[in-house]
């Protein structure tokens, strides 16, 4: 399968994250900057179709110590890949890739390594040998991929990739496990070029939260998946996923040329990394909540057979009675439920543990409602932080920001590889965001946000700290933050006027790894990782959020007061008009 060529495009200008260190100019002008690209460290993103631990992480694979691993928590079939991605073709003289752990068990004897210059065309470099090693001479062949690839039906148990050595002039400076993607094949589809692109642009935009939503502690879920369009004898109705592969029928997709949210449900099933023995309808169910209660609500009209229907209908039935439960009984029943199915411990009485009812009354319940007012059927209690508002609108350039030195108690900002105490960080347990992306002056929404300085304090922990405003009378209040250990709603921001009234608001905060598109919130802040208490990094995408509100423009401020929860933390604060 060929990594499809917006891929190529995206790599090869640079569009690596803000990660790479070549920048995107290197792609638009070559012959300006070839002398400048020979001295320039490229960087490696890691993929896999494979799910792992914390313990063996990918990045493992190519930490230079052979005494650690990458491994994967199961098999290696047909159609699974382990990918190198490099930032730029690089000239390698040599490849040497060891497999198996120290006992020289589960090496990887039936299988073969193949490299790209471009991301398109692959050629062999080697297959690996008796002892699970390929030791490749590739006299500098321009690479940019490499690909690791059992032979047909040769698939192993288990993945161990002790070391990944690449000899090359340019030094690779920077590896790290890459955002969640698909690798798109369209040649026997080639028509559907706008199709898979508006596709794969949803998916990988949504591919975090997918993640987040199926998190279960210490799991390094699938990050890639080979999307595959295809249509014939013996193809999928509609598209199915397994084994490393996303099939699509690019019958179907002519045919419904807007249900492009199709790979979305089909993502969901690449993070959920479950056996075929969880329940169908909860692996199915799961899905179509991810594709149609978290992804694209404003296109989900559930219709559902009241006197025939079950919890365990699978799919939109099932998607419903699961959304419904998270409004009304546990926000992360899903999560919850995934993660036990994951592990091959999911029983119906877990609707009891967590929701205080077992399935069958729940369902009843559900039914009642959806009877009542199907239309509303996935509206929640409404409380005040729920209340729709928009953001205010702020002309670019009138940011005035707020000093929290004197109120920074938390150290949540580290540069990569620092340390941090177990009890200290962003979330008290030793994590912080990297300085890599959370650091100096941020822009969200034409608003100015100045973060304090990594290794110091720079976040404040709420405890209805009372915090001075510069004088003056603005339009708009911006506050810049997450919350820890889940969300917390209906928190209350007072500001105080000169002329001593006040005004509160409500607003509920999303947790750091799992945005919930509350009103009045942005993802201001992307963090492609977060840095650990050890220094090293926990490759999960984390997210720093804006908080609007409007101001009364004709009174002068005088303060603000945070909310009183410590699993609130802020990290600046901004004035606009």
């Amino acid at each position: 399968m060929n990594v499809n060529e917006s891929l190529h495009r995206r790599v090869a200008l640079g569009l690596f994250l803000g990660l790479t260190l070549s920048g995107s100019s290197w792609a638009r002008n070559s012959h300006e900057h070839a002398s400048l690209t020979t001295l320039i460290p490229a960087e490696a993103l890691l993929y896999s179709t494979m799910p792992s631990t914390r313990d063996h992480r990918p990045e493992m694979a190519m930490d230079g110590d052979d005494t650690t691993s990458f491994q994967t928590t199961g098999g290696m079939d047909d159609g699974d890949d382990f990918l190198v991605l490099l930032s730029r073709p690089i000239p390698v003289r040599s490849l040497k890739i060891t497999t198996g752990d120290s006992d020289k068990n589960d090496c990887l004897t039936n299988a073969f390594v193949e490299t790209s210059p471009d991301g398109v065309t692959y050629t062999k470099a080697g297959s690996f040998d008796a002892a699970g090693i390929v030791d490749a001479s590739l006299k500098d062949r321009s690479v940019m991929v490499i690909r690791i690839r059992t032979n047909p039906q040769s698939g192993v148990p288990k993945l161990i990739i002790r070391e990944i050595s690449v000899k090359s002039s340019i030094p690779i400076s920077h590896v790290q496990y890459g955002p969640g993607r698909g690798f798109i094949d369209l040649s026997q589809a080639p028509d559907l070029t706008k199709w898979a692109a508006t596709a794969e642009k949803q998916m990988e935009s949504f591919w975090p939260d997918t993640a987040a939503i199926l998190y279960s502690y210490g799991l390094i879920t699938p990050n890639m998946v080979n999307v595959v369009y295809k249509t014939g004898p013996g193809v999928t109705g509609v598209a199915a996923t397994g084994g490393g592969v996303m099939t699509v029928n690019s019958k179907w997709c002519r045919e419904h040329p807007d249900d492009t949210g199709l790979t979305v449900h089909e993502t969901a099933h690449v993070v959920q990394s479950i056996s075929a023995s969880a329940p169908g309808w909860l692996i199915e169910g799961t899905a179509d909540y991810i594709r149609w209660v978290k992804f694209e609500p404003e296109h989900f009209h559930p219709r559902i057979n009241v006197n025939r229907a079950t919890y365990h209908d699978a799919y939109q039935t099932s998607a419903t009675f699961l959304g419904w439960c998270t409004l009304h009984y546990d926000s992360q029943i899903v999560t919850k439920l995934n993660d036990a199915a994951r592990a091959g411990q999911y029983k119906n009485s877990l609707f009891h543990d967590y929701c205080g009812k077992d399935v069958d009354s729940l369902w009843a319940e559900f039914i009642a409602a959806y009877k009542a007012d199907p239309a509303h059927i996935l509206r929640g209690p409404t409380t005040p932080g729920m209340e729709p508002r928009a953001l205010p609108s702020v002309q670019a350039g009138t940011s005035v920001p707020v000093d929290l030195s004197g109120f920074f108690n938390i150290r949540g900002i580290q540069a990569d590889g620092a340390k941090t105490d177990s009890g200290g960080g962003f979330d008290g347990e030793g994590n912080t965001f990297p300085s890599a992306f959370v650091a100096g002056i941020k822009q969200s929404k034409n608003v100015s946000f100045t973060l304090g300085a990594a290794g110091s304090t720079d976040a404040i922990a709420c405890h209805a700290n009372t915090i001075p405003l510069p004088s003056g009378m603005h339009k708009s209040l911006w506050v810049l933050g997450s919350s820890i250990e889940g969300s917390h709603k209906d928190q209350t921001i007072t500001v105080t006027y000169t002329d001593g009234t006040t005004k509160t608001y409500h607003q509920n905060f999303s947790d750091w790894y799992v945005p919930e598109a509350f009103p009045g919130e942005s993802r201001a802040i992307r963090s492609e990782y977060r840095i650990t208490g050890d220094g090293s990094r926990d490759s999960r995408t984390f997210f720093v959020y804006s908080y609007g509100f409007d101001l009364i423009p004709t009174k002068t401020v005088q303060s603000i007061t945070l909310p009183n929860d410590e699993e609130i933390r802020v990290l600046a604060i901004s004035l606009a008009d």
